[in-house]
């Protein structure tokens, strides 16, 4: 059996999709993003086998022969790259291929690989490089250690073409867990809840009220259409729902989600900024510089990225990210007490389970909205900033002022004020009636 670079080229072309991430717009370790999740769940399912391969020891032999085509020539990191986006680019999921390119091109760049020939690399050299920079601490954190060494197995044998030559256990010792994220706290959170009744932007308000009631991807936001809306007798947006075969959704989730009142007015007051919107028009799209709306282009992930950060400067707020903010709706939903099948539908994830008795607990479409209505009927925010029901008969200027107040649109002293002149009012009204005895 021969594999060679030449072989390679001669596999069918498996096609990118436009929306995948491009260098400049990465949300890589060092970065502010990844929205999703790429580093914390791709370590152990690309984790190399136990068993010896080629090159794991001076004598081991490969479990097939193998001739190295042009093996005096150099190796080329940038034709590696592009045989690896064409061999493996369409089933990995998300930012995972440019994630996977970034920590090989750094390999590259502190080892001698482009100095080594192609026979030299399938032989004990392409072993010693690699365990130079995954063993030195300076280069590779030890938390970080498991997904590189994914990362790197899965570009060599698919860029390259040969096997890996060396083996996690063996090589590398025992492999720290995959970090995973904690959820932020209440106290974090709610500055942000607070900016985001003061925003007065629809199309700013509808982006960041998506990933906090509904804790859904950024990028399933972006592939969000006005036909994925239904909507209620009162003609206001209700729920989402879409099939999980969207062109660009590569998780193949559906997402069955009721729209608490305040994603429903912000949806509802975008709709009347983009004009003539189509059913097929992304709810969100691509907003230009000078702000006017592309309404049948999808916002790219850069783009969502600078609207998400504008939103924080904008209102002095503390860093928080998309993917926070997901796995904080994960866990406010879970302590409001939606169940798991719900919690699965509302944000977009596949409902597994090791319970079996969960595993039969399938329950309809409207079942799922239904409990979502009466756990979260204000959704995540309304749990931990509950709305407050005022129908004691107050006035209406008074019911308008204290909601203001409330949603920190008023200031309390300027409540107290439209109160007092309220109240003097009331009391210099002459009695209409006076009951003697």
């Amino acid at each position: 059996m021969r594999i060679g670079l030449d072989n390679l080229n001669s596999q069918q072309e498996v096609e990118e999709t436009s929306n995948k991430y491009t260098s400049e717009n990465l949300y890589l370790p060092d970065g502010s993003v990844d929205e999703d999740n790429t580093l914390l769940n791709q370590g152990k399912q690309n984790e190399p086998e136990s068993e010896p391969q080629f090159g794991e020891d001076g004598d081991s032999k490969p479990a097939y022969e193998i001739t190295i085509t042009d093996g005096d020539s150099l190796v080329n990191a940038d034709q590696v790259i592009e045989n690896f986006k064409r061999m493996a680019g369409g089933r990995l999921r998300g930012s995972t291929p440019k994630v996977y390119e970034y920590y090989f091109r750094r390999f590259v760049k502190a080892t001698d690989f482009e100095k080594c020939s192609r026979r030299q690399i399938a032989g004990k050299k392409g072993k010693e490089l690699l365990l130079q920079y995954l063993l030195d601490k300076n280069l590779v954190s030890e938390p970080s250690k498991r997904t590189q060494n994914a990362a790197l197995k899965t570009v060599w044998e698919e860029g390259i073409g040969i096997p890996y030559p060396i083996n996690a256990k063996r090589n590398l010792g025992e492999l720290p867990e995959v970090q995973k994220r904690q959820s932020p706290r209440n106290s974090e959170v709610i500055p942000w809840i607070q900016a985001i009744d003061r925003e007065e932007e629809p199309h700013l308000k509808s982006l960041v009220f998506m990933i906090f009631q509904l804790g859904i991807r950024p990028s399933h936001v972006r592939l969000l259409r006005w036909n994925h809306v239904r909507y209620g007798i009162d003609g206001k947006p209700n729920a989402i729902m879409t099939t999980g075969r969207e062109p660009g959704n590569k998780r193949m989730t559906p997402i069955k989600a009721r729209l608490p009142e305040d994603l429903s007015n912000a949806l509802t007051e975008l709709k009347k900024v983009i004009l003539n919107s189509l059913p097929d028009d992304p709810i969100l799209p691509y907003r230009k510089p000078n702000g006017e709306y592309e309404k049948s282009q999808t916002m790219t992930p850069r783009e969502y990225s600078i609207q998400w950060d504008r939103f924080q400067t904008k209102h002095l707020l503390n860093r928080l990210r998309p993917v926070d903010l997901r796995h904080w709706v994960a866990s406010t939903n879970r302590k409001a007490g939606l169940s798991l099948a719900a919690r699965c539908a509302l944000q977009g994830h596949k409902f597994k389970s090791s319970n079996q008795n969960e595993n039969y607990d399938n329950p309809q479409d409207i079942d799922i909205i239904e409990e979502q209505s009466r756990a979260i009927p204000y959704g995540p925010i309304g749990v931990v900033c509950p709305k407050m029901e005022i129908t004691q008969g107050l006035p209406a200027e008074l019911t308008e002022a204290l909601e203001k107040c409330l949603s920190g649109h008023l200031k309390a002293s300027e409540f107290g004020e439209i109160l007092t002149a309220y109240l003097l009012r009331k009391i210099e009204q002459p009695v209409s009636t006076l009951v003697t005895t």
